[in-house]
This record gives structure tokens, C-alpha cells and sequence, in this order.
């Protein structure tokens, strides 16, 4: 794999993992806890060599998503700050993981998919070239961070979770509209 081809790994990884666990069944929380850990090192240490192409490289990095050009396509830009946003995400990702596996990821169902896919949109959001591009991953993340809010039950979960997603749309239509 090229370093241009390993631009794409910290968006790809967690969300073909997170799919993936969406196949395994409910009962088997320490097979999908084992798996969510695996894909959580392994972006931590595709994190870490981003860091060092991103250091090494004499210019920045781009990823041009299936060869198309700028107005049409995805690009990825890995610079040191990207580089290092990411390696932060990753850090905190394994940390985030290590104590919902506590007792959180017991509280309902495909906690570990929601994690995974919270993951994609904060790694897009780094990566991303465009301000089209940053706001579809910035709904991603926000779509798995309504999960997460309301993972588990409660009436208080509820009624904070959507207070959190009405903030949060009032915010994404003001984004929309300035970009």
C-alpha cells in the first residue's frame, strides 16, 4: 500500500468494522468488544505511521477518492495537523473503548458499531479537503453521537438526547447555510 492509499484507512477501517458488527449478533458482546479493540489498535497504529509519512513528506499528502477531480470527488489531505488530530482520535478511541467495556457497551444494543462510526465522521472531519465534504462527516458524526446519547434508556436519557439533537440540527442547518 502506497502512503497515498493509507490516507483513506482511518475512514475505510472503522467503518467496514462497524458495518461488520452490525452482523454479529447481540449476545455475543465479548466477540464484538474483542473485534471493536482490534479495529481501534489497528487505527492506532495506522495513526501513528500517518504521522510519520505526514513528518517525512516533503509536501502535503492528497487522496483523490477514485481519481476524480476536485469539484466532483472526495479528497483527502494529510498534513501534520491531520495527522496528529487523528493520532489524538485513535488515543482517545482506545481510552473511550477501554472504559465503556466496564460496563457502557452492556447498556444497549451496537454500542461498538455507533463507537466506529463516531469514528469515521472525526476521521473524515480531519481529513477532508473540502468544506462540502467536512459537513457530510460532520453529519456522520453527529448521526453516531445521537446513538450514543441515547444508548441505553431512561426518560432523563430521552428527554437530553433530544434537547442535544435539536441543538444540534439548529446547528447543522446554520453550517449548511454558511458554507
Amino acid at each position: 500500500m502506497t502512503p497515498a492509499h493509507i490516507v483513506i484507512l482511518p475512514i475505510v477501517l472503522p467503518l467496514l468494522a462497524g458495518a461488520g458488527l452490525l452482523l454479529i449478533d447481540e449476545r455475543r458482546r465479548a466477540l464484538k468488544g474483542s473485534l471493536a479493540a482490534g479495529t481501534v489498535m489497528v487505527l492506532l497504529l495506522v495513526a501513528m505511521q500517518l504521522v510519520r509519512i505526514a513528518d517525512t513528506a516533503a509536501d502535503i499528502t492528497t487522496y483523490r477518492l477514485g481519481n476524480w477531480d476536485t469539484p466532483f470527488g472526495i479528497v483527502l489531505v494529510l498534513d501534520r495537523l491531520s495527522a496528529l488530530m487523528v493520532l489524538l482520535t485513535a488515543v482517545l478511541a482506545v481510552a473511550a473503548l477501554v472504559f465503556a467495556m466496564a460496563r457502557w457497551h452492556r447498556g444497549g444494543s451496537h454500542f461498538h458499531s455507533i463507537l466506529l462510526f463516531l469514528l469515521v465522521g472525526l476521521n473524515g472531519a480531519f481529513l477532508t479537503g473540502d468544506l462540502f465534504n467536512l459537513f457530510v462527516f460532520l453529519e456522520v458524526l453527529l448521526a453516531a453521537s445521537y446513538g450514543l446519547v441515547l444508548h441505553g434508556s431512561g426518560r432523563l436519557r430521552v428527554r437530553a438526547g433530544l434537547h442535544y439533537i435539536a441543538i444540534n440540527v439548529a446547528g447543522a442547518a446554520l453550517l449548511l447555510i454558511g458554507i
